[in-house]
């Protein structure tokens, strides 16, 4: 994952998302932006779900931002991620997979809890300047 770090435009890290569900589910997390490695700003996750779905959770999560007009769309502070987007979860080799999708690649590492989902769901960002 080092090379997403080196090489992206910028990102932004959510160290405690927790999520909950049964039925209808959410997810919130508060985070840090960051571009070309200083910190920009702050931003808070917020998910809403919706399927089949039991248990809680708490993970982490990076978004990078592949270019400069992604890093801007998030920095406008109305960044959404429909449900069609995918992220990774964070295990030995697992960024080999990993590609950006219209300029954003999404990292998740479990912390925590016990998840079981098959859902549709779409997380909104909002975004503080420094």
């Amino acid at each position: 994952m080092q090379a997403y770090f080196d090489k992206a435009q910028g990102y932004a890290v959510y160290p405690d998302v927790g999520k909950a569900g049964m039925g209808i589910g959410g997810a919130h997390g508060s985070g840090l932006g960051f571009e070309q490695g200083e910190i920009i700003g702050s931003s808070k996750l917020t998910q809403l779900s919706f399927g089949f779905q039991l248990g809680a959770q708490l993970y982490q999560e990076i978004i990078f931002f592949e270019n400069k007009a992604a890093m801007d769309d998030f920095k406008q502070g109305n960044f959404e991620l429909g449900a069609q987007a995918s992220a990774v979860a964070v295990t030995l080799g697992a960024s080999a997979d990993a590609d950006y999708t219209d300029g954003v690649a999404v990292f998740t590492l479990a912390k925590g809890g016990l998840m079981y989902e098959a859902t549709v769901a779409g997380q909104k960002f909002s975004f503080k300047p420094k």
